[in-house]
């Protein structure tokens, strides 16, 4: 009896702790690119053409490559795994491109 309740406890324990991790990781995530996208006005403004040109194609090839796949989109496609919830292919499309 007792130990069905121990084992009860971990396993509500362990869901909370997931459904945490999951909210950090997707807060996380729209924090990263709120950042991304505000470095783009500033590297054009701040830096010069041999700096910024550079450093800006390679923040849209991040953004817009179907090659690279986002480590935040696996972790979060693995909470969501562990949470029952269905999987997303891009964070892009789920949390803004809604149709």
């Amino acid at each position: 009896m007792v130990i069905n309740v121990i084992v009860l406890v971990m396993v509500v324990m362990k869901t909370k702790l997931y459904k945490l991790l999951f909210h950090l990781v997707v807060f996380t995530h729209h924090i990263g690119l709120f950042g991304l996208i505000a470095s783009v006005p500033l590297l054009i403004i701040k830096e010069p053409p041999w700096v910024s040109l550079p450093l800006l194609a390679w923040i849209l090839y991040l953004g817009f490559s179907k090659v690279l796949d986002c480590p935040f989109t696996r972790l979060e496609n693995y909470l969501r795994r562990k949470l029952n919830l269905p999987e997303i292919k891009t964070f892009l499309k789920h949390y803004y491109l809604k149709k």
